[in-house]
């Protein structure tokens, strides 16, 4: 058994490996290449705040406020109440959350691209800690974490590496300690499979081999995407075999770096203790915790040691049979939350509310007192027909569910980013819950022309036998990028005098279910076409925003009238393959898109964000603001 001492060693060494990785890593992050960086001390003469290290710093004040009984629903209200990261997948966690989801749905609802990033696995040490010498533990609290914000593989990552972490408190054989994490995965799961296979190569290839593989085989355009960040960090450990000063071969394999150097880092120091860090390694790192100020309201502590003291009192809180660690010289913490119950909702089947069609949400409680319980569920909403179920007879420590249906009643949906419902338990406590409102647009078109210069066949060898009849390309192809101005920007300020169900051309009305919304859905066809999109936006006051946007053809933007973006290059589409400022006015802003569309990718990302005089990648998806269809002569008939 692990005295305090011990125990206290080995986690300020995995805090320290943290902090080493996001100092060597953080200038040189996103860079999708390898590197010859030399180790020296002027690589530690600024120390950054790390989200791999700030969100861990963010469940321990979690758990320190409320026990080892965190669920769901608490990590999404640590997470609304303490985090303003906006980047990728952590601000599309953050709009889930605000619209009235839960985790788990909150990572995986409108969350395609950033699904399967590294923002989960690296924060996956402090359930380690924790939970030291139970591995199952450590992986239950990592997945509930994960979920706030990722699934799938991402979710089996941070599991990983925090069973490996509360392994290592046992173990200090690293290829022992990746082996035995892999339990605690399914062995279905790709991350079991990439494990196995980086172990394998390394113990059959050279090093070079080994790195280009991994970049073949686990290769992303995004620089985040986790199976590429994990494959290195698993290179870097068997590599390292335990040795401290080989963190600087992690920093080589580039991309996510300061991920692939933290992550790996701190396992190692978990295993070696903060008495077998280099000493210069510890002089570089120094004591100082600096957190980024996107972390807001949380008791954080001012040095390494101070965090690595309150990382060990929490950890008492956490005390299980067979205990590795010898909790009798801590100091025990008092939790003043003691709830009898958790609950969080899962939505098993959204409401499509173009179609108007019902859905469906699963009330999850989990029964903390030491008696059988009955539980009276309520549901109530200003859009949904009032449900209620009975839970009976749960017993202590056990979970229970019903599903409730989400059946729409008919009351128009407008001026909200979320429709909303309430959760009331035994008449006593209320859950506020939604489903996320994305909106509405028109679709126009689409508007398609014979492309007449490919018609002629080819001179030597004819397409075709009758020389009357066009070539083979002309009969598989229309015309790219049209000149004519199918639409006029004084069509649609005039649309409310249109007769839309009498135009020589389709116009429907789109309300899509997430920022990706597919506009085949909406016609038959392949090939070139344009077609064009008209929402409005209404505002109390001018304000600025960002409308984000992507598609791989071309897209023309008009605000009020005025063009304000054009492209004139293809790029591969993605949440904000483009962006362009929206300066809206008081009251009604009529937006216009056309698509030109040359390769049948007619998928189309959209979404507004804050702007607040920085990057869209620096500030959070809008929840104050909405698209909608302005009033039309007549409502469109559905045929």
């Amino acid at each position: 058994m692990l005295s305090k001492e011990e125990f206290y060693n080995k986690i300020l060494g995995g805090w320290l490996g943290k902090c080493a990785g996001g100092i060597l890593g953080a200038p040189i992050e996103g860079y999708k290449c390898f590197n010859e960086i030399e180790l020296s001390d002027k690589l530690f003469e600024t120390n950054f705040p790390n989200d791999d290290l700030d969100l861990q710093i963010l469940w321990l004040d979690m758990v320190v406020k409320k026990g080892p009984k965190v669920r769901h629903a608490d990590y999404t209200w640590h997470w609304d109440n303490h985090v303003d990261f906006p980047w990728n997948e952590y601000g599309v966690a953050t709009r889930n959350i605000k619209t009235g989801l839960d985790n788990p749905d909150t990572g995986k609802h409108n969350n395609p691209y950033w699904n399967e990033s590294m923002g989960s696995p690296i924060r996956s040490e402090i359930w380690g800690m924790l939970c030291a010498g139970n591995p199952e533990k450590a992986a239950f609290y990592a997945k509930m974490d994960s979920q706030v914000d990722h699934h799938g593989f991402s979710d089996d990552a941070e599991a990983y590496f925090s069973a490996a972490a509360a392994i290592a408190f046992t173990n200090s054989d690293t290829n022992s300690i990746l082996k035995e994490a892999l339990n605690y995965i399914s062995k279905d799961s790709l991350m079991f499979d990439l494990v196995n296979k980086v172990m394998y190569w390394h113990a059959t290839f050279e090093k070079e081999v080994v790195t280009g593989k991994i970049k073949s085989v686990y290769g992303d355009a995004d620089f985040t995407s986790a199976p590429m960040n994990i494959a290195y960090t698993i290179l870097a450990l068997v590599e390292a075999q335990g040795d401290f000063d080989h963190c600087i071969e992690a920093l080589h394999y580039g991309h996510d770096s300061d991920c692939i150097v933290a992550t790996a880092g701190a396992l190692i120091g978990i295993i070696r203790g903060a008495d077998e860090i280099p000493a210069l390694w510890k002089k570089r790192i120094g004591n100082a915790l600096v957190v980024s100020p996107e972390i807001t309201g949380i008791d954080c502590p001012d040095t390494i040691s101070d965090l690595t003291e309150k990382t060990v009192q929490a950890a008492k809180l956490f005390q299980f049979e067979n205990q590795v660690v010898d909790f009798s010289e801590v100091e025990t913490l008092e939790v003043k939350h003691q709830p009898t119950f958790a609950l969080h909702t899962e939505v098993t089947n959204f409401p499509n509310f173009e179609k108007q069609t019902n859905g469906s949400v699963e009330v999850v409680i989990e029964n903390f007192e030491e008696v059988t319980k009955t539980y009276f569920v309520e549901l109530a909403s200003d859009y949904y027909e009032a449900q209620n179920a009975s839970i009976i007879d749960v017993p202590p420590s056990s979970i229970a569910k019903v599903e409730l249906p989400l059946n729409l009643n008919g009351k128009k949906i407008e001026g909200v980013v979320s429709v909303g419902y309430t959760i009331k338990i035994n008449k006593e406590f209320e859950f506020q819950k939604g489903i996320p409102y994305y909106g509405q647009w028109r679709m126009f078109g689409p508007f398609i022309q014979d492309d007449a210069s490919l018609a002629p066949m080819n001179k030597k060898y004819p397409d075709h036998g009758l020389p009357s009849m066009p070539s083979a390309t002309y009969m598989n192809h229309d015309l790219q990028c049209a000149k004519q101005e199918y639409l006029t920007q004084d069509y649609f300020k005039n649309l409310p005098n249109v007769d839309l169900n009498a135009q020589p051309f389709e116009v429907k009305t789109i309300t899509p279910s997430a920022m990706t919304v597919d506009l085949s859905q909406y016609f038959y066809g392949k090939g070139e076409r344009s077609l064009y999109l008209q929402t409005t936006v209404n505002t109390k006051e001018e304000i600025k925003k960002w409308l984000c946007f992507g598609n791989s053809n071309f897209i023309t933007v008009w605000l009020n009238g005025e063009e304000i973006f054009k492209n004139s290059k293809q790029m591969r589409r993605w949440p904000s393959t483009f962006y362009t400022e929206l300066n809206l006015k008081e009251g009604e802003n009529l937006i216009v898109m056309r698509l030109d569309v040359i390769n049948d990718d007619f998928v189309l990302d959209i979404g507004m964000k804050d702007h607040k005089e920085r990057h869209p990648h620096q500030t959070q998806w809008a929840v104050d603001l909405n698209f909608s269809t302005h009033s039309v002569k007549e409502e469109l008939l559905e045929v």
